[in-house]
């Protein structure tokens, strides 16, 4: 038997070979991608522009009051910003000495999006100071789609220029030579201050992310709702239909996909199957479970940790 970092290590290989040939980008789409991108430059930052640059190497020198963040695999950066994307249309994160931060509310004002990544999970954080950066997801989105899974992914800001930067970098990083360089510009995006709630949850089931997201991607073709119903012994994924059609799964706290139930009083919520799914299909791709905690016709609180960080989606209930 092989040893488990070369499992592993084959096993990340087999992951990009299926990404390669289920997601990569043709040259056309990518042509498109590349003018859309500049397209939006021109409209909204000056003397932005997509700098796309191939077997050059890369200077190790810093410019001053430039912030660098290079993430250790691209496949997290990849599912997580296309995840976010799905959810925001623009928002700011806040990038400091201790990490990557980013606390949102979506544009229908239903959901809540909380992210920290600690600078000790990053392979380089050169960021001396707080700084707020405004960024255009639906852009990011097009980009994120290019990463494969062992690429490393570097973050350059010009706070004073207005300019964000994303380099896709091969699994070798920066000594290899080879990169790709998108320029996006830093938009002014106009949030209140939102503090994570403070709520009390009586539920919480730690799941399969898998199980969980196919079950809930079948009720979605049940409904635009889901029920998620608690109790001391089991748990209850429901969606009521017209026509009669029905879908329920019940899972008790032995079942293989339930690692931890906490079910401190019996609870039962709807919420939307599309705004859960827009998370989930994504962040399944690197999370081994999620954590999943509500309260009778209280929000729900989707926690979805994966190597490098946490991510935390609050959603507000349906009405019945």
């Amino acid at each position: 038997m092989s040893p488990y970092w070369l499992e592993e290590e084959k096993l990340e290989e087999e992951e990009e070979e299926v990404e390669e040939t289920e997601e990569s980008v043709s040259e056309a789409e990518e042509r498109e991608i590349e003018e859309e991108v500049e397209e939006k430059l021109e409209e909204e930052a000056e003397s932005a522009a997509e700098e796309t640059s191939e077997s050059m190497l890369v200077s190790e020198e810093v410019e001053e009051g430039v912030l660098q963040v290079m993430f250790p695999k691209g496949k997290e950066v990849k599912h997580l910003f296309i995840a976010l994307a799905n959810l925001l249309h623009e928002a700011n994160i806040t990038l400091s000495p201790d990490g990557i931060k980013m606390r949102s509310i979506d544009p229908s004002k239903v959901s809540l999006i909380v992210l920290d990544i600690p600078s000790v999970n990053l392979e380089e954080m050169r960021v001396p100071r707080e700084t707020r950066v405004g960024l255009v997801f639906d852009i990011l989105k097009k980009i994120a789609k290019r990463i494969k899974a062992r690429d490393k992914i570097e973050f350059t800001v010009k706070p004073g220029a207005g300019k964000f930067y994303l380099t896709i970098y091969t699994k070798k990083g920066r000594e290899a030579g080879t990169y790709r360089k998108f320029g996006i510009p830093i938009v002014n995006v106009a949030e209140e201050e939102v503090p994570e709630p403070n709520l009390t949850f009586p539920v919480r089931i730690r799941m399969d992310a898998d199980t969980f997201t196919d079950i809930v991607a079948a009720a979605d073709e049940i409904s635009d709702a889901v029920t998620f119903i608690a109790k001391p012994d089991t748990f209850v994924i429901k969606a009521v239909g017209e026509g009669g059609k029905m879908l329920e799964a019940e899972y008790s706290r032995t079942d293989e996909s339930i690692y931890e139930m906490d079910v401190e009083e019996a609870s039962e919520a709807t919420y939307s199957t599309e705004y859960i799914l827009d998370c989930a299909r994504q962040m399944r791709q690197i999370c081994e479970y999620i954590i999943i905690e509500f309260a009778t016709n209280k929000p729900l609180r989707l926690t979805f940790e994966f190597s490098i960080g946490r991510l935390q989606f609050y959603l507000a209930p349906r009405a019945v």
